[in-house]
């Protein structure tokens, strides 16, 4: 299926959330062609290396709200559906980046797991980030704190360490080393 493309310097993973400001004419008139066919877009990480910037992997999206900003922008939250491929990338007349996309496998770890007693923290931290921020929150609508691999994804995305990093641990490590590198970092920055 094809669908649009939008590479921006975020990182995410099936069931997450972000909050997009839109003020291009390219991308307001990809969120109306969105929101008129009931579709989403997709959304990947941007890549100074690579045609037309797009890596080769995203997440489908879906728009789930939209607002203003006060200055007029508008405003969209946007919900990761599925991880795609994405493949013969192209521009429209207004730069628009389109492909085609194919639904596929999220990480290898990525899969409804109880979180043991010893992965407890991992959890616990998070749910006092989320209380701590509003928006973080607002936009978690439908929150799993009893899901480990929910949570260590979202740990990924809200951590203030390089894209590179986070896809060097999401697609490239094995489970347990990921979960080593949380503790350590939760454990060193967050500790009781």
């Amino acid at each position: 299926m094809k669908r649009a493309i939008f590479p921006l310097p975020v990182f995410i993973l099936p069931s997450g959330y972000t909050r997009l400001r839109i003020f291009e004419p390219r991308y307001l008139a990809m969120v109306k062609e969105s929101l008129k066919k009931n579709q989403g877009f997709v959304l990947c990480t941007y890549r100074h290396d690579r045609e037309f910037n797009v890596s080769n992997h995203g997440c489908l999206m879906n728009i789930i709200d939209f607002d203003q900003d006060k200055s007029g922008q508008l405003l969209i939250d946007i919900y990761a559906e599925t991880a795609v491929s994405i493949n013969n990338v192209y521009q429209d007349q207004q730069q628009l980046r389109h492909a085609d996309i194919t639904r596929c496998a999220p990480p290898t770890w990525y899969s409804n797991t109880e979180i043991a007693d010893k992965h407890q923290s991992l959890s616990r931290v998070l749910t006092a980030l989320f209380a701590n921020n509003s928006q973080l929150a607002d936009l978690y609508r439908d929150a799993h704190f009893d899901n480990l691999a929910w949570v260590v994804a979202r740990w990924l995305e809200v951590l203030p360490i390089s894209i590179d990093k986070k896809q060097q641990l999401a697609h490239e490590s094995n489970f347990e080393n990921l979960l080593s590198f949380l503790h350590t970092l939760i454990n060193n920055e967050f500790a009781n």
